[in-house]
């Protein structure tokens, strides 16, 4: 074969440390953030940092839901035991584990990319809830047209994130991360009668199970009690949340990121400066390099200076960004901020990424870990993303008043004679919001509210 030289042009992404780093920064909580800064100043004389964390706003965690940590905001003292600093667990991150193995793989750089967006658009659970669809949408920019349609790609992908550890991450709901997990079994154990049997349940019969409907499950597979129970125990030892107890923290703080006060008739939200830090690049050091000749500087000197300017720059837009999003959050739902939850709109991630022009995954992360604190309580920024229903008037309302609505109603009922999911279908429907069945005993699960008869059942039984 004759070898010949060819000269082209060709476009090509990746995965940058400048880039990988942008998208960490995005995602870190403030006290994650604070951490990150010391490491690094540690490491790059350059970098001028320090920590203003003992004078942020915190609140313990342990009290935290979606609804709110508290009615109030309290100032916490902070000695070295206490430090909310010394309390963060040396453990890497989930982002920073799957980055790692994302860069020891032998794919090229787009793919890297792909994964790495994958990676970062994992729920707290390790689940990807996107769909393929919305997927395509957020990665246009890092779809690579020569390898494949953008769904192929998604699609490899995934499969890539689905061989990482630890197992069952990335999977799109219970029955997958089951299945996942199952495989990364030894083969030699996949051979087993009970792995096939336990493959079986989780791949075709994940409601009957969740039910409790064992006798349709032994019926419909033809197999007797002791079968059935070794199935089950092998799928009892399986993880529902597939990274439970890689991010935990035993003590942790919140640290809010915005807090919103009213000016001028209107709520504000107001950068809590603990949680937006600034570096400086250490101007002696670097007049001294950028004043030397270039054969002089010691060999990584020079890179370290890049690494500090971008350091600036990453963390400066890190805290644009979520300002950006806080702010038209603020804006969207003052009704909430003057009503409380019962008042909030529906709003969903594509609202703010069309007003500001960034992609939904940018939303998500800027959404994640990040809070605000008004005189209803603490709230992480993706309280306030909730879908609509539609109202008998034309209009809508959100998701999340009606929860609040019906968790009102059900804490008013009458506990000799508790409300159905009927009965709170029609009281909704006579304040004119048009709700299913279905979605009132989605809404009530997702609340941990018991069904009428279990709620009926509690009283007797304390009686």
């Amino acid at each position: 074969m004759k070898q010949t030289l060819n000269l082209g042009l060709s476009q090509n992404l990746a995965l940058t440390p400048q880039l990988a780093q942008s998208i960490k920064l995005l995602q870190l909580s403030a006290i994650e953030l604070g951490q990150e800064l010391i490491t690094i100043a540690e490491q790059n004389p350059f970098i001028e940092y320090e920590s203003e964390m003992s004078l942020a706003e915190l609140e313990p965690l342990p009290q935290f839901s979606n609804l709110s940590t508290s009615k109030s905001t309290k100032n916490i003292s902070i000695d070295d035991e206490n430090d909310p600093i010394n309390q963060i667990p040396t453990q890497t991150t989930l982002f920073d584990s799957l980055l790692e193995q994302i860069q020891g793989l032998r794919l090229n750089s787009s793919e890297k990319v792909l994964l790495a967006f994958l990676a970062g658009n994992l729920d707290e659970r390790g689940y990807l809830t996107l769909s393929i669809a919305e997927l395509i949408e957020e990665s246009s920019d890092l779809i690579d047209l020569e390898n494949g349609t953008p769904a192929q790609q998604i699609q490899r992908a995934i499969a890539y994130l689905h061989h990482m550890t630890p197992p069952g991450v990335g999977a799109r709901d219970l029955a997958e991360c089951l299945q996942i997990q199952l495989k990364s079994f030894s083969s030699s154990f996949q051979e087993l009668p009970v792995w096939g049997l336990a493959f079986v349940i989780v791949s075709n019969h994940m409601q009957d199970l969740g039910q409790r409907n064992t006798l349709k499950i032994k019926k419909e597979l033809k197999i007797n009690d002791v079968r059935f129970n070794e199935a089950l125990k092998l799928i009892q030892s399986l993880k529902h949340n597939p990274v439970e107890g890689i991010e935990t923290v035993s003590q942790p703080i919140l640290v809010p990121d915005i807090v919103i006060k009213k000016h001028q008739g209107a709520w504000r939200a107001i950068p809590n400066t603990a949680s937006f830090p600034t570096i400086n690049i250490h101007s002696e050091y670097a007049k001294i390099i950028e004043g030397s000749k270039k054969s002089t500087i010691p060999e990584g000197i020079a890179q370290k200076l890049q690494e500090a300017r971008w350091m600036v720059k990453n963390l400066q837009q890190r805290n644009d960004t979520i300002l950006k999003v806080a702010n038209e959050i603020v804006k969207l739902q003052q009704n909430f901020f003057e009503f409380g939850p019962v008042a909030i709109r529906p709003l969903v991630l594509k609202d703010i990424a069309e007003i500001l022009e960034l992609h939904e995954s940018t939303i998500s992360r800027v959404s994640t870990q990040k809070y605000l604190s008004c005189r209803q309580g603490t709230f992480e920024f993706k309280y306030f993303f909730s879908s609509q229903v539609q109202t008998k008037t034309g209009g809508s309302i959100s998701s999340t008043a009606i929860k609040t609505l019906m968790s009102q109603i059900i804490e008013a009922e009458d506990a000799l004679t508790p409300l159905s999911d009927t009965d709170l279908v029609n009281m909704m429907s006579n304040q004119g919001i048009v709700v299913a069945r279905r979605t009132i005993a989605k809404y009530r699960d997702i609340l941990q509210i018991p069904p009428v008869h279990l709620r009926k059942r509690k009283l007797v039984a304390s009686l």
